[in-house]
């Protein structure tokens, strides 16, 4: 199966594809890529289009990298571990936020204000780097708020819809 990652390097967000036959793409074009070790400890040579770049890890927590020379904080998280996150949480324990996980365009809002939930539920499609998130209800609850509608465009972490225990 292929795996979609969500990696900001130095504020740039670029979703990255990976699938098991070990082709790639980032940002939805096919990237050939390939990494051999050069140098000292930990340095890589990373070929990515025809273009080389010497890449050194520096530490982990936050992931910091020497990219040709210069310092990089970066991110990489599982883009469907990113929509989790972002709705995790039981609606039974209080008020659920539900939040952007990263910036995009509001594809459908299924709910509406006053409407009764059940946990697993879609509430928003969220279409981010070219993929569609479906943000789903974490619990039972009702919908107490709605802040977004089809066609907006938001930013990380923007308020959607709020939901109450029910």
């Amino acid at each position: 199966a292929r795996v979609r990652y969500v990696v900001t390097v130095d504020g740039q967000t670029l979703e990255i594809d990976c699938s098991p036959d070990g082709r790639f793409t980032v940002e939805g074009t096919a990237v050939a890529a390939e990494i051999r070790p050069q140098g000292g400890r930990g340095v890589r040579a990373v070929h990515l289009d025809g273009r080389v770049r010497e890449v050194a890890i520096l530490g982990y927590d936050p992931l910091r990298l020497q990219i040709d020379g210069r310092e990089v904080r970066v991110t990489v998280a599982d883009a469907r571990a990113l929509v989790a996150a972002r709705t995790s949480g039981a609606a039974s324990s209080g008020r659920t936020d539900l939040k952007a996980p990263m910036p995009g365009l509001v594809k459908a809002v299924h709910v509406a204000e006053g409407d009764i939930v059940e946990a697993g539920a879609a509430v928003v499609t969220l279409e981010a780097m070219k993929m569609e998130n479906e943000l789903r209800a974490p619990g039972r609850g009702q919908v107490a708020r709605v802040r977004a509608a089809a066609g907006d465009r938001v930013e990380r972490d923007a308020l959607l819809v709020v939901i109450e225990p029910a």
